[in-house]
């Protein structure tokens, strides 16, 4: 049985439906989100080039949320959204540690945790005065490109994102 995500327009409400006869377990929207994963890894590795540490956080997070939100729709999980339209953050993190890692071991073990560490350096870099560091961009932008990799490999991308460019090979 195949699952889509539905959201009932309340703050922390999870409900999943079946999907419908002849809907498609890849939706085209899939490969739009690993576009933006690679822009987003792009744009973290050229701001943490230019000691843009926050942004580069920032970016990392959106690259690998992105990437997880297309693995979700590959699998047959539509994303939950939120009332102004958005993505749940809290429900891509869930259905992607619990269902895509834990449940159904498509992804290793290390990448359980990746989301919600990299949303914690996300809400340091946007919302709060102290800095992200040099370091900690460094591992933001490690963690990101692990999973984004990790997503990319699943659907049999052969090509791997470059260290020092993030997104070479990818045919723009």
């Amino acid at each position: 049985m195949r699952l889509t995500g539905e959201s009932s327009h309340q703050p922390g409400s999870a409900r999943l439906r079946q999907a419908a006869p002849g809907e498609d377990m890849i939706d085209p929207n899939a490969e739009a989100y690993t576009q933006k994963a690679r822009q987003n890894l792009a744009a973290a590795d050229t701001a943490r080039a230019a000691g843009q540490y926050d942004v580069a956080a920032s970016r990392a997070y959106y690259a690998a949320f992105l990437a997880a939100v297309a693995a979700l729709w590959i699998e047959g999980i539509r994303p939950l959204t939120e009332r102004q339209g958005t993505l749940s953050h809290e429900a891509v993190q869930g259905e992607w540690s619990g269902r895509l890692v834990y449940r159904r071991k498509l992804y290793t073990p290390e990448h359980r945790a990746t989301l919600y560490s990299l949303y914690k350096w996300r809400i340091k870099a946007d919302y709060h005065a102290e800095r992200v560091t040099a370091r900690e961009a460094r591992q933001a932008c490690q963690q990101g490109r692990q999973l984004v990799q990790a997503v990319l490999g699943r659907l049999r991308v052969d090509d791997r994102l470059e260290e020092s460019h993030g997104t070479e090979g990818f045919g723009h």
